[in-house]
């Protein structure tokens, strides 16, 4: 059991908008703070932060909650495991047995360890390059020469990797670590696929390379780029971490930890090919930089991006390959829905050579002079030295259309289909049809991919409904539900209620929450469901022992997710409403109290429907005529109490 001064203090020092605003660019919106919910692909801001209640809540998606449960979805923690994150991000000491490891699911115990193993050979790498001796007399030397300084490599952890086939393996093992967990972690590999995890079958990952750790947005290591420094070798120039547990290439940007707060502040972000272009440009002053780290630009790292901001710049090499990468890149961007600008720089250079050249204002200087948006950079690669050629411009004409497909925005669509026509003097008509074309494509094959995910599903499912498929009275329509077991609504709607509501006064000296849990005791109704039983139970020995509810169901894990849902905030009235239109609309606040006796009534209900299907089985079996007129008059009964109580809630039960 987790102590609840650990779960207080990491709330006191841990304001929730802090904690998500690490993630997601917030902008205030009244009391609370709006931004892009990373829990789906958001087209504008979805996602409600409240500080006063320390509880999210994304309006499109459903996901909410509290700080902890904000973690444990971006960061794929168990709630254990996202308590201990964030006691150490702020220094919150937890005493060892504090957090119970047989709380952890095996899922996240692995995890743990492939995290603990990714720290150590961050450490290792590190100390390698600064005190080993072929750190000191090679491979730093080639820093220096490359123009990156020791505060620079400091701040990126910058390290060596081992020039022996085994030797993190072995220093891996010298400390604690087991094969499995460095192979989980990426860090070694099989020497014979066909054999097992065992020391004599595996080698390091990286061998006689710089090394540079990849961070996730909260500075946890996810995995590594290493880079060689011979020139005599046909080994690749790069090479990256394989696919783990913790690192999917497709999700990260390299550098993005480090440069977030400057893309906020400077509302761009500059995307450049490799590591050392990130580290150059960030040590001369750039700092709002990311790099893809030699993979195509995906989906997700343009939401990633989006989160932060909505205009990206490529920063790529002017020769074919880095021509061909930011053509490759721009598609994805557009179709986020982000703004794009391409900055191709002269052919023999890149962003770092050009900057450690030429300095900080040259730098911008050329960005400024030589930035393209995609119609002319498609325009400039495509016609280059032949701008009337018609073979030539029919083809930029349809690359470009390809583009302007892809953007959701029609009025974005409209604005690039007049530039094309200008640029190209095409009719504005044909580039419509153009575009036109691409978009049916498109919707085409996502529609055909959508039945073949459906045919899937429904190939892969038995006819009929699940075995779980019961009915329950739902008092709210009339209706039957399904998974009476899965979800009791009368329960949870009081317990919204209770979060709501609890330290409010419903009549004189008298709370809500003491009212309510007066009524489970009087009249024996205390919620009986596996879901909701134990927190009501809780909820009601902390009330016993306080007297008040305070930020109790906020902080609690139990309740966190409801409080969230339960939360009215998404829109609120404007103040001159009643004043310029002379109506006034009642809030939850106003109508709490009907909303209290309402759920307790619909609870009562649930529970006299399962009185008298208890009662009828024991009809069914009854021994005796007496047995059974016994038996009956309770059904009466019941069925009498049942009617008042719907007469005075307005509701027919069928």
């Amino acid at each position: 059991m987790i102590p609840p001064q650990i779960i207080d203090k990491i709330f006191d020092v841990a304001p929730i908008e802090e904690v998500v605003g690490e993630y997601v660019t917030l902008k205030r919106a009244g009391a609370n703070y709006k931004g892009l919910c990373p829990f789906h692909d958001d087209k504008s801001p979805s996602m409600s932060v409240s500080p006063s209640k320390g509880i999210f809540k994304c309006f499109s998606c459903g996901e909410g909650g509290n700080i902890f449960h904000f973690i444990m979805q971006h960061e794929g923690l168990s709630y254990p495991l996202a308590i201990k994150f964030l006691a150490e991000r702020y220094n919150i000491e937890i005493e060892e047995g504090q957090i119970n490891v047989d709380e952890l699911q095996e899922e996240a115990r692995v995890k743990d360890g492939v995290f603990a193993c990714l720290e150590f050979a961050k450490n290792h790498f590190y100390e390698r390059l600064n005190s080993s001796q072929d750190g000191k007399i090679i491979f730093k030397p080639y820093l220096t020469e490359r123009g990156i300084h020791q505060q620079t490599i400091d701040e990126f952890y910058i390290g060596l990797s081992g020039l022996k086939k085994d030797h993190l393996l072995h220093e891996g093992i010298k400390n604690g670590y087991s094969v499995q967990q460095l192979f989980d972690a990426g860090l070694v590999k099989k020497i014979n696929e066909n054999q097992g995890i065992i020391e004599s079958n595996l080698r390091d990952t990286f061998l006689d390379r710089i090394v540079f750790p990849i961070f996730s947005i909260s500075g946890k290591v996810l995995g590594f780029g290493g880079r060689i420094i011979k020139k005599d070798t046909k080994a690749p120039k790069y090479l990256n971490s394989p696919e783990t547990i913790v690192y999917e290439k497709r999700k990260e940007l390299y550098g993005l930890s480090h440069s977030k707060q400057a893309i906020r502040k400077n509302d761009t972000v500059y995307l450049v090919e490799g590591y050392m272009d990130v580290v150059s440009l960030y040590q001369s002053g750039v700092e709002n930089v990311v790099a893809v780290s030699g993979t195509a630009f995906t989906e997700d790292q343009a939401r990633l991006l989006k989160r932060f901001s909505q205009n990206v710049t490529l920063l790529f090499d002017g020769d074919v390959a880095g021509v061909n990468a930011s053509l490759k890149h721009i598609q994805t961007i557009l179709a986020a829905d982000l703004n794009v600008q391409v900055v191709l720089f002269p052919a023999d250079e890149d962003p770092d050579s050009f900057i450690q050249k030429r300095g900080i204002s040259d730098f911008y200087a050329y960005v400024k002079e030589h930035s393209k948006n995609f119609v002319g950079l498609i325009q400039t690669v495509t016609l280059n030295d032949n701008p009337t050629d018609p073979i030539k411009k029919a083809e930029a004409a349809r690359t470009i259309a390809e583009n302007i497909a892809a953007l959701p925005d029609p009025l974005k669509r409209a604005a690039f289909i007049t530039e094309t026509s200008n640029v190209l003097d095409i009719p504005e008509r044909i580039i419509i049809e153009e575009v036109n074309k691409f978009r049916v494509s498109a919707r085409n094959l996502k529609d055909r991919e959508e039945r073949r995910n459906q045919s899937n599903i429904s190939s892969s499912s038995p006819d009929g409904p699940p075995p779980d498929f019961v009915y329950q009275p739902d008092y709210h329509s009339g209706e039957r539900s399904k998974n009476e077991d899965a979800k009791n609504y009368q329960e949870e709607e009081l317990l919204k209620t209770l979060i709501l509501h609890a330290d409010k006064e419903f009549e004189e000296g008298v709370s809500v929450a003491a009212f309510i849990f007066k009524e489970f005791e009087d009249e024996e109704i205390w919620p009986v469901s596996s879901e909701f039983s134990a927190i009501y139970r809780e909820a009601y020995s902390h009330f016993k022992e306080y007297g008040t509810f305070g930020e109790y169901f906020n902080k609690n894990y139990e309740t966190g997710k409801l409080a969230a849902d339960a939360n009215p905030d998404r829109h609120s009235l404007s103040k001159g409403w009643e004043k310029i239109y002379e109506k006034y609309v009642k809030t939850d606040n106003d109508n709490y109290k009907s909303q209290v006796i309402d759920n307790l009534n619909y609870l009562k209900l649930k529970h006299i429907d399962n009185l008298m299907r208890e009662n009828q089985e024991k009809i069914k079996t009854a021994q005796s005529t007496e047995d059974i007129i016994i038996l009956q008059q309770n059904h009466r009964t019941l069925q009498e109490i049942r009617k008042k109580i719907t007469d005075q809630i307005g509701t027919v039960i069928i």
